[in-house]
């Protein structure tokens, strides 16, 4: 009995200590409204980068940004098949300011953008 007791109390203390010191701030996925705005102010943005066209390269690239308190963007999260696009969409992005969004600080906007040679 009275292991358990210790053992009990032990996972407690650990379970509190944990979440007292994980208490980082989650972003709040943004409303679709917010998320369709944030992404057509971003596609409208971005232009197929030069390199990609001499190599006749298309691809897409998915992103999860986070709305700063500033209006500006910040890229938690990217994937793309050629990190030069990726890299170059991140570089963008981040550059960006828009202080319309500032009202939406600490939302999640997830989008993908897509650099097709057939529509640039």
């Amino acid at each position: 009995m009275k292991t358990r007791i210790a053992t009990l109390t032990l996972l407690m203390g650990l379970f509190l200590s944990v979440t007292a010191f994980a208490s980082e701030p989650v972003p709040v996925p943004a409303s679709k409204a917010v998320s369709s705005s944030v992404a057509d102010f971003i596609n409208d943005e971005l232009h197929y980068p030069e390199f990609a066209i001499e190599d006749k390269f298309e691809g897409e690239v998915v992103l999860s940004v986070i709305i700063e308190d500033d209006g500006t963007f910040e890229v938690d999260a990217a994937n793309s098949v050629n990190d030069d696009l990726k890299e170059h969409v991140i570089e963008i992005i981040e550059n960006l300011e828009a202080d319309q969004y500032n009202q939406y600080a600490g939302q999640r906007v997830l989008l993908k953008v897509k650099f097709d040679l057939l529509l640039s």
